[in-house]
């Protein structure tokens, strides 16, 4: 029996029981046909005009079997969002008037500092950064973008966004030669924000932090870890009530706060007594 035999065998089983049991055979089968988990195939099954209109009228499975697998076939973007949640896209230079088109400022963005340690969905794991990202801020490790519908802002996406092709193979590190957004140019017209990113990477540099919370996922002193901790919020918050940034503004300003970094190293802050301390997660 072909792979299109058994897929049409086991349409009409789920044809029987109903539209619900057939969406999700559909989505099942197109999970294991393109590589892609269960939640990520049934929004690309509801996303194509075509298959979502044989579904509802309960067509003959036989031609749900050809559908599905033209669409398992497609060398094309399915909406199946796999990637929207597995990470929010590092940023070009070139989309900057993208970012712009629709609005985005800088409570949309966030820095993250070379020297950090983070999760690299392309990668797999934590690596430490050479250099600086710019990204669209994350929601629950989904990009925030990403709405019940799809892409909130596909017609202006990112280049990365763009790039991405799961069907080819193609990838975020072939942009290696692409030049990245930066700070620089984000915050070329305020100056004081500027110099407040400056400042505050001498102040508080990205490798004393990674040092400290290393150490601390040893099982090692607390101490420089803590106090850079209590740096970073004291820091956050003068500048917030001197200059009037929002907290948001300033992940991008000066990156992710450090208690929010820690969590990269598996530590989470808490309290023994009235006393801080950092703890595994």
């Amino acid at each position: 029996m072909t792979d299109q035999q058994q897929m049409t065998q086991r349409l009409e089983r789920a044809r029987q029981a109903g539209p619900g049991a057939l969406a999700q055979a559909c989505a099942a089968l197109l999970a294991e046909a393109r590589g892609v988990d269960s939640a990520a195939a049934a929004r690309a099954v509801g996303h194509d005009r075509a298959l979502a209109g044989l579904i509802a009228e309960a067509a003959p499975a036989a031609r749900l079997a050809a559908c599905l697998a033209d669409l398992a076939r497609a060398k094309r973007c399915l909406g199946c969002a796999t990637c929207c949640r597995a990470s929010s896209p590092t940023l070009y230079a070139e989309d900057l008037p993208r970012l712009k088109a629709v609005g985005l400022g800088w409570e949309s963005l966030v820095t993250l500092r070379a020297g950090e340690r983070v999760h690299s969905a392309r990668l797999g794991g934590l690596q430490t950064l050479e250099r600086e990202l710019i990204k669209l801020r994350e929601r629950g490790g989904s990009c925030a973008w990403l709405g019940g519908g799809g892409c909130r802002i596909y017609e202006q996406r990112p280049l990365q966004c763009r790039w991405l092709e799961c069907w080819s193979g193609r990838h975020a590190g072939q942009l290696e030669e692409r030049p990245r957004l930066s700070r620089a140019e984000l915050l070329a017209d305020d100056p004081t924000a500027l110099a407040l990113a400056k400042e505050y990477e001498v102040k508080l540099p990205a490798e004393a932090l990674h040092q400290a919370l290393a150490q601390v996922a040893r099982g090692r002193d607390q101490a420089p870890a803590l106090s850079l901790l209590e740096l970073d919020h004291h820091l956050r918050q003068a500048i917030a009530e001197r200059y009037g940034y929002r907290p948001q503004a300033l992940y991008l300003v000066l990156g992710r706060p450090a208690v929010e970094v820690a969590a990269n190293y598996g530590l989470e802050l808490s309290l023994k007594g009235v006393s801080p301390v950092l703890r595994s997660r």
